[in-house]
């Protein structure tokens, strides 16, 4: 199995606290779609040329294969995708599936912005088989949205998920920042009553980040806008670990929450190492053994992706097993799944697995990791401090 992520990098405006690489104007919309074709035909052999799937636990090792594995997942991200007209977005589908074996059952994810979407424009994307939404919603509160310079607000954010049921779908997920000055323990308590009430099967919450190229943290510095406090950040989080679990959501990664069996696949194959292909400006690609990401520059993305002899649109790195070894335990501590021993005896060696038991010892002796039986994984508590717990299983 496989993965394909597509970056969409444009935007109405570019919100204070983002980021991620995104224009706010769609003057090279046109120009950048006849590159992005062409990068979907150009890469079309990239998952053939494998050697180790290195990180699925799903799977053993893949040896090298003459064939690209069955495509089981499809993102649309950015950027704001939902900028793309049914067209644009029907053209980018037809060509994926000409050109790569997309799964009959497929994930097929967009992620969209409320004040981008109407409900002819879901029924649109559900008629081209789209089949899960993630949609940025942010929060159910004005203050908290002018805060993040968004540009729907509350009444049109819950309209938006009406409209999405309404077209037919039923894999929903939307975004909620907490951590926000503007709001409080009582309000973001609100918050999460409203996203309960929806009962969509899967919520994406994230602290307030602050970025170090994002407006909100410019803002910030010149004392224009409130600060953030990590305390609250720290209080919100616990809210939110406790409520989610007594609305029956697990709390399957850091900052993602689902019903049983709702949570993003695509995603999913990121922690779990399975190969995938990123097109578009500052997207990356996996094939198991190397990365590559694609230069973060519309202009030069359009200029090279047609015209390679300008110089590569993408830069590649080999990894070695030690590097696989600790990609592996940073993104397997971020999910409930945790860290598989027998899998990484079996898959990378003993030495590995034996490392890795040896330097875990210490950390479950302090409170700071959990193991049952082969696993190490970390509680709701614990996955505060996973960059950390990562940092030291990591080969020396």
């Amino acid at each position: 199995m496989a993965g394909i992520y597509i970056h969409i990098p444009f935007c109405n405006s570019k919100c204070a606290y983002c980021g991620f690489y995104s224009l706010p104007s769609l003057k090279l919309k046109e120009q950048f779609l006849e590159a992005l074709k062409a990068e979907i035909v150009a890469r079309k052999d990239y998952l053939k040329q494998r050697s180790h799937c290195g990180l699925d636990p799903q799977s053993p090792s893949l040896l090298q294969s003459h064939h690209t594995p069955p495509i089981n997942t499809i993102y649309f991200g950015g950027g704001t995708p939902s900028l793309l007209s049914i067209k644009e977005i029907s053209e980018l589908l037809q060509l994926i599936k000409e050109t790569y074996p997309v799964a009959e059952n497929a994930e097929i994810t967009l992620e969209a912005n409320p004040d981008t979407l109407s409900l002819a424009y879901l029924e649109g994307l559900r008629q081209l088989g789209v089949n899960r939404l993630s949609i940025g919603i942010q929060s159910f509160f004005d203050n908290d949205l002018k805060y993040l310079s968004r540009r729907h607000d509350s009444q049109h954010a819950r309209q938006c998920i009406d409209w999405a049921k309404q077209a037919g779908f039923s894999n929903i997920s939307i975004d909620l920042i907490y951590g926000l000055p503007t709001s409080n323990a009582e309000q973001w308590n609100r918050n999460l009553d409203l996203f309960f009430a929806l009962d969509l099967p899967h919520l994406s919450a994230y602290a307030l980040t602050l970025e170090p190229n994002a407006i909100l943290t410019k803002q910030i510095e010149l004392g224009k806008v409130q600060p953030v406090n990590e305390e609250d950040a720290l209080r919100d989080y616990e809210i939110l670990s406790q409520r989610a679990a007594e609305n029956g959501y697990l709390h399957y990664e850091i900052s993602n929450f689902c019903r049983r069996g709702m949570h993003s696949k695509h995603n999913a194959s990121y922690w779990f190492g399975t190969p995938y292909i990123g097109f578009g400006p500052s997207a990356h690609s996996f094939d198991g053994t190397s990365r590559q990401w694609n230069v973060s520059s519309v202009e030069r993305y359009c200029v090279r992706v047609p015209e390679p002899v300008e110089g590569p649109f993408y830069e590649k790195e080999i990894l070695s097993l030690e590097q696989q070894y600790d990609e592996y335990v940073m993104l397997r501590l971020r999910t409930h799944w945790g860290i598989d021993l027998k899998w990484l005896k079996r898959e990378m060696g003993e030495r590995f697995s034996t490392y890795c038991e040896q330097h875990a010892q210490p950390l479950i002796a302090q409170g700071r990791l959990s193991q049952t039986r082969e696993f190490l994984y970390l509680t709701d508590q614990q996955m505060l401090f996973a960059d950390g717990v990562a940092e030291e299983l990591f080969w020396e």
